[in-house]
């Protein structure tokens, strides 16, 4: 039928635990909540010094996200994805701060969990790329990184075998809005490049406020030929960028600021100017590491479809930021201004998604 999504969640769905609508609803609103419980235990790992109770509540900001929320109560394979990606990340973070001896055995738990939220939701799979350069920084070439690359292999096969054996190209189908003949355009890399700028600095936006992540005017003044180059790149994606057409498909999409842009000012000028920031304050963190770029272009390639809503990057990078991008935050205590400032964000947030039409209409 063409249509994007895996077929994994949909047979799992209706075949493993058909007994009613109302009984999938609430399997898959308690299987969800282990999304905030392992969300709590990789925050663990990375803010070993830090009380407990205090991660726990930082960790419930998810049930506030309109995203997990929704796709809780309705079901969708992307929070499926998410939950097993998030388990990925868990392990990967286990493998970071283990012995030697030990971290093969958990870089093999995240090769699976990775494949398993691939086969959830396919947008996950990029990141595998992203994984094994780390894998490869750690272990060289040698007997292990073997092994991770044969279980990779081994885990996609059943992938090659419904793509290319059978013949159902639903990734890049032409019936999913054309996305066959326009994922390698311009005007879509435009559009995902600053549509995920966007998105990106949003979920920036309170640990900036908090001076958790803290910007760098020196940076600025040392590198002015690499912002110059970057800010030309930029300006040929602004000059590219066109969503309203795709926006029509669907009278949703883009996100919060590129919707913001349209209703306070009915152009794309805030939008752009969000995303220059947001580039960049990214540019420092990707040239002190530049894993952290790697991770940004796996964000970039995770959504080749035309189309893009903010749900598709909800909550996951919200749990980047914390987990896998290195912003410098500091690791050794996690201070009540920075989770009190996250809490009214997204409480602000999920309050508008809520009452957007209401607005709208006083506006």
């Amino acid at each position: 039928m063409g249509h994007r999504h895996s077929p994994i969640f949909y047979i799992f769905k209706s075949f493993l635990i058909n007994f009613g609508e109302e009984f999938q609803r609430l399997f898959f609103l308690h299987l969800f909540l282990l999304i905030p419980i392992f969300f709590y235990k990789s925050l663990k790992i990375i803010y070993p010094l830090e009380k407990k109770n205090r991660l726990k509540f930082f960790a419930l900001i998810l049930l506030l996200f309109p995203t997990f929320r929704a796709y809780s109560i309705w079901p969708d394979p992307h929070l499926l994805g998410t939950l097993f990606f998030l388990i990925a990340i868990y392990f990967f973070l286990k493998f970071q701060k283990s012995e030697k001896y030990t971290k093969i055995k958990f870089a093999y738990f995240n090769v699976f969990f990775v494949s398993l939220a691939g086969y959830a939701s396919p947008n996950y799979s990029v990141f595998a790329i992203y994984f094994f350069i780390n894998y490869f920084l750690v272990f060289k070439i040698n007997r292990y990184l073997i092994y991770i690359i044969f279980l990779n292999i081994l885990l996609s096969i059943p992938f090659f075998y419904y793509v290319f054996f059978l013949d159902i190209n639903f990734i890049f189908s032409n019936n999913g809005w054309n996305i066959g003949s326009n994922f390698y355009s311009i005007s879509n890399i435009s559009n995902k490049i600053i549509l995920i700028l966007s998105i990106i600095i949003f979920y920036l936006f309170p640990f900036l406020l908090s001076k958790s992540i803290k910007v760098d005017f020196k940076f600025y003044k040392e590198n002015l030929n690499l912002i110059f180059l970057f800010s030309l790149i930029f300006i040929i994606f602004c000059f590219f960028f066109e969503f309203k057409h795709i926006y029509n498909l669907t009278n949703s999409g883009g996100g919060f600021v590129y919707n913001l842009s349209k209703l306070l000012f009915n152009n794309n000028f805030l939008l752009f100017a969000t995303s220059y920031a947001s580039l960049l304050i990214l540019l420092k963190f990707f040239k002190e590491n530049y894993i952290n770029f790697i991770l940004f272009l796996c964000l970039i390639f995770s959504n080749p479809q035309t189309t893009l809503w903010q749900a598709n990057f909800s909550p996951i990078v919200f749990i980047f930021i914390l987990l896998l991008f290195n912003f410098n935050i500091d690791r050794n205590k996690l201070e009540n201004k920075q989770i009190l400032i996250n809490y009214v964000f997204i409480s602000c947030y999920y309050l508008i998604s809520l009452f957007r039409e209401n607005i709208l209409a006083i506006i």
